[in-house]
């Protein structure tokens, strides 16, 4: 399934206690190269780890340990690694199993607990905020609805628009031109000005009702004097999250779009982990903030986090002593991780989820953001 189907219902379900072994296979794919067998390698690696962590594994039962195995079967035979994501992440346990493509890259590994793995479905929802892009042109102008890298025209509601009059010579935004190539403010140009802002001005009658019913993050993308004669006549300026000077935009396939908002959606990331910093900052100066492992292990479950910083790809695995006592992480265990029950294979998987259930903002920032606060950062309510 793609990210886009991962609904809160469905990731609640996702994150509920399952039946020993509830099997997370986890490993990074080739979206740009999916012929690539270095893919397939991965995967059969994967499975073969899974397998084996099972067959050794004394907790899980022989009709348990069939029965998840045939789910991990029918789960790759489901796999499509011709139109794979940069991820992939199978879930595997008694009498049931799903495939997620994920939008982001992804470590490999193999989780086995009686909770599936949901971090990274989290953190790829949140990359896949969905979105608006307007892409301004000379002879109309188009609305894409967008999610990750996924985009869809959006028509009807007034898109796509078109100039009122037929002559695009006239009505071309961003052209003060006459006949001859000369720049001037003539009758004709005063026309053409006046049809230009006609135009525009009919373009945000369109988007306004749109923003509306859904508010989003927009994008526009277009040459910078259609951006500007946007912009100046907007009333809410403010909801325009990213500009990309561009044109010949409008025949562009979903595909191609995305690619050239690319660089607008690393500058809304960067923009989003900088707020996250900034609110880490100002709890800090407010007494209000944590770090590290066995404090936010403690307030998470406190319900006393309303925000938690995570980076990207931070794993411990910990043995929790007594009903959920402090953590004591095993830098590289000397034992199977199945033989203890107080061993938790992934710790920062356990502090997500239990955010996520009493309401906290969870939030995923680049490798060693948070390195001087031991990976881990929240706010606190109290």
């Amino acid at each position: 399934m793609d990210i886009g189907e991962l609904t809160h219902e469905t990731l609640r379900d996702l994150r509920r206690e399952r039946p020993y072994p509830a099997v997370s296979l986890l490993l990074p794919t080739t979206r740009r190269a999916p012929t690539s067998t270095e893919d397939q390698v991965r995967l059969r690696n994967t499975v073969a780890e899974a397998k084996r962590r099972l067959a050794e594994d004394p907790k899980v039962t022989r009709s348990a340990r069939i029965d998840v195995e045939a789910r991990i079967d029918a789960a790759v035979k489901e796999v499509d690694l011709a139109h794979s994501s940069d991820g992939l992440l199978i879930l595997a346990a008694p009498g049931e199993h799903q495939v997620w493509y994920l939008p982001r890259t992804v470590p490999q590994r193999v989780v086995v607990a009686d909770t599936f793995l949901t971090r990274n479905l989290v953190a790829a929802r949140l990359s896949e905020e969905p979105y608006w892009v307007l892409v301004l042109s000379e002879g109309e102008t188009r609305l894409w609805d967008g999610a990750g890298d996924h985009l869809v025209e959006t028509i009807g509601n007034g898109f796509p628009v078109r100039p009122s009059l037929p002559d695009h010579e006239d009505a071309l935004p961003g052209a003060n031109f006459d006949k001859v190539g000369n720049h001037s403010l003539t009758a004709r140009g005063e026309a053409h000005v006046e049809r230009e802002r006609q135009y525009a001005r009919t373009v945000v009658g369109a988007l306004m009702p749109v923003l509306d019913r859904e508010p989003r993050p927009l994008y526009v993308v277009g040459l910078r004097e259609q951006i500007a004669l946007l912009e100046k006549l907007c009333p809410r300026p403010d909801a325009i999250t990213g500009r990309t000077e561009q044109g010949g935009a409008i025949g562009l396939s979903g595909h191609a779009l995305a690619e050239v908002l690319r660089p607008a959606f690393e500058e809304r990331r960067a923009a989003r982990q900088g707020e996250v910093l900034r609110r880490l900052s100002d709890a800090r100066g407010q007494k209000r903030f944590t770090s590290g492992l066995d404090e936010i292990w403690q307030t998470v479950r406190q319900g006393r986090v309303a925000l938690l910083a995570v980076e990207d790809h931070y794993q411990i695995t910990a043995r929790v002593d007594g009903n959920g006592g402090h953590p004591v992480r095993l830098e590289e265990p000397t034992e199977p991780l199945t033989a203890d029950p107080a061993i938790r294979e992934d710790v920062v998987d356990e502090i997500v989820e239990a955010a996520l259930d009493n309401g906290a903002d969870v939030e995923f920032v680049r490798d060693d953001t948070l390195a001087e606060e031991d990976r881990l950062a929240a706010v606190l309510r109290y």
